[in-house]
């Protein structure tokens, strides 16, 4: 049975490494993820609905 290889993340934005889920500040279904930096969420995302909803720039989802 082989082992699993370890799921690698980096910000989609600035290519830091992501070494866990808690270093992730905002995702989107379709996998864009994003440090905590705010240059890169204005990069991959932006707030909509007077700021009640997120629009993933990559896919387009609205959460």
């Amino acid at each position: 049975m082989a082992a699993e290889k370890p799921v690698t993340m980096a910000c989609h934005n600035c290519g830091r490494s992501l070494a866990g889920a808690a270093d992730v500040a905002w995702e989107c279904e379709c996998g864009n993820r994003v440090c905590s930096d705010p240059d890169c969420f204005v990069e991959c995302f932006k707030l909509v609905a007077s700021g009640e909803a997120t629009r993933c720039l990559t896919c387009g989802l609205v959460t």
